[in-house]
């Protein structure tokens, strides 16, 4: 179901973005659980890895953290552990365990790891399925192994690998919307956190050059966002509502939930479980 969308065309460029909200995963089986549960048949789980996220840091707090997570779920799950080697690796990891009819496909990392993984669940403009096209449904999971780890914070999370291993043994899930993104050739794209255009995105793409120096790497990219920047004109329509033109706009962030940049509280209304999109 869709219960917001916005539509944004930059004045100066013929482009047209929209974004959307789904559902990740409309129908969970009521007596499906991803760690324990009521039925005997052993769990498929798929953790997708991204051993260079945090520069680093991330491959070697998962290599101390296996033993435990083997102790904690070896005795009623089939563990699968892929390691990322580049960019969008995890989402044809991700594609390809849903395919095979994984339970589930746990992200290892920060945000990005987490983006990628989101859109493994989609291919062309569609929920992927497994190879016998039965109801079976793969939840999302999520160790925040990452630099930000912001959509964690939206949910009160703890940035402890150790608690989230502990809801993953537990089974513990819950329904969470996805936004859509439609750029102008009908190609489709998504998030599970914030999306953002101009200013906020730029400096985004410049923090990434410099996680090596942890949460300072946001600073670091705001700071080099601002160098050339310009502020540009929108016309914005918001749900079924009219075409308005926002003049000069510095940024403008659609929030499926709260943080983004490291911890800012940028949409600070959105929920995951709201069905609702914030705009700022």
């Amino acid at each position: 179901m869709i219960a917001c969308a916005v539509a944004i065309v930059p004045m100066a460029k013929p482009s047209f973005i929209r974004a959307e909200q789904q559902r990740l995963a409309p129908d969970l089986p009521s007596d499906r659980t991803v760690g324990g549960g009521a039925t005997s048949r052993s769990r498929d789980i798929v953790f997708v890895v991204n051993p260079r996220g945090a520069n680093g840091k991330t491959g070697k707090q998962w290599k101390k953290l296996l033993p435990y997570l083997r102790s904690r779920l070896d005795s009623h799950c089939n563990i699968c552990e892929s390691l990322t080697s580049g960019p969008c690796h995890a989402i044809d990891i991700t594609r390809e365990a849903i395919r095979e009819g994984a339970d589930a496909v746990i992200a290892v990392g920060g945000d990005g790891t987490l983006h990628e993984v989101v859109n493994g669940f989609f291919w062309g403009g569609k929920p992927v399925s497994n190879h016998d096209q039965t109801v079976h449904r793969t939840a999302l999971g999520l160790i925040p192994l990452g630099t930000g780890s912001d959509f964690a914070r939206t949910f009160g999370w703890k940035n402890d690998p150790l608690d989230a291993i502990e809801r993953i043994s537990k089974g513990v899930r819950s329904l969470v919307d996805v936004g859509a993104i439609s750029g102008e050739r009908g190609e489709s794209h998504y998030f599970i956190n914030v999306a953002d255009i101009h200013l906020s995105a730029k400096a985004g793409y410049y923090a990434s050059r410099y996680k090596k120096f942890g949460n300072l790497c946001y600073v670091i990219g705001a700071l080099q966002a601002f160098f050339g920047h310009y502020n540009q004109d929108l016309r914005i329509k918001v749900d079924n509502g009219d075409w308005e033109v926002y003049s000069q706009v510095t940024a403008l962030c659609i929030g499926n939930a709260k943080y983004f940049g490291g911890g800012m509280k940028i949409t600070p209304n959105a929920h995951p479980s709201s069905k609702d999109l914030e705009v700022e």
